[in-house]
């Protein structure tokens, strides 16, 4: 691991495989210049690319609602993913599809599209529960809309969380005005209160995780009973339990200070969820 990570993994740079510290991305590039470009962050194992079809999925209809056009198929692109994975010395990790525009504000309509596919390992979570802090999202440039979609403007995100690092904290989750809990900065959140598991509803403008899915999809046909709602900020110290979501990490339980964390059907729900992986 240490050798590869000296060396640089080998990423996917619009049609060559590249050495990371080799990779460049053009001035003229919409991610780098506006954040207009999408991504997905698949977790594998081996050859592995799990959920990738939910994936996938999240991606076209990105690229539908950017107006992306691009020249490969679904097979085409779980195709380039598996042969960075097998070009790099990592059995167990992350491999990350952005997709962008090159941006020239007086010709919008005609305009090359990028294909980056990057790989990391996943830092392991050393502590059973993680916490977690509170943070008013209109602080930060937080994007909400309908129908949200995986876009890199992750700038008021990245502030976010380096403030709870900062406060000895896993990650941030956020409040909106109506002091309603929407998201984490990169990560969904579920709560659990007298045996029913609550995660805000993706009306609010949060982003649809696949993990997500796939946990009301769990607890739905292991007769948990589950539903999106509104959650107060007032009412969280009434729950019972509460954990973040991610493609990366799964179930991840989490505490704030002041409160205590059951962990009881949290950690059944995790055993059922870590089945799919």
């Amino acid at each position: 691991m240490s050798n590869r990570v000296n060396q640089g993994y080998i990423y996917y740079v619009n049609g060559k495989f590249v050495n990371q510290n080799d990779a460049k991305v053009s001035f003229q590039d919409g991610g780098f210049q506006r954040g207009n470009a999408i991504f997905e962050s698949i977790r594998f194992k081996e050859n592995h690319l799990f959920h990738i079809n939910r994936h996938i999925k999240r991606l076209r209809k990105g690229l539908k609602y950017l107006d992306f056009e691009i020249d490969k198929s679904n097979e085409d692109l779980i195709e380039l993913a598996l042969k960075t994975i097998n070009k790099n010395n990592l059995n167990y990790g992350i491999i990350n599809l952005m997709i962008s525009n090159d941006f020239d504000i007086n010709n919008l309509f005609d305009s090359k599209t990028n294909l980056y596919i990057s790989i990391r390992a996943i830092k392991k979570i050393n502590h059973e529960l993680i916490k977690i802090i509170f943070l008013n999202e209109w602080d930060f440039p937080i994007m909400r809309f309908k129908n949200s979609i995986k876009i890199n403007s992750y700038a008021g995100n990245i502030k976010a969380l380096k403030l709870a690092k900062k406060q000895n904290a896993f990650d941030a989750v956020f409040l909106n005005k109506n002091k309603e809990i929407t998201e984490a900065t990169m990560r969904n959140i579920f709560f659990i209160k007298n045996n029913k598991i609550l995660t805000p509803p993706l009306s609010m403008g949060i982003l649809p995780g696949t993990t997500r899915d796939l946990i009301l999809e769990i607890c739905k046909e292991h007769g948990y009973d589950s539903s999106e709602k509104i959650i107060k900020f007032d009412d969280i110290n009434s729950m019972d339990e509460a954990f973040l979501s991610s493609s990366s990490y799964g179930i991840i339980p989490c505490y704030w200070d002041s409160w205590q964390n059951k962990n009881i059907i949290t950690k059944k729900i995790k055993i059922l969820l870590d089945q799919h992986y």
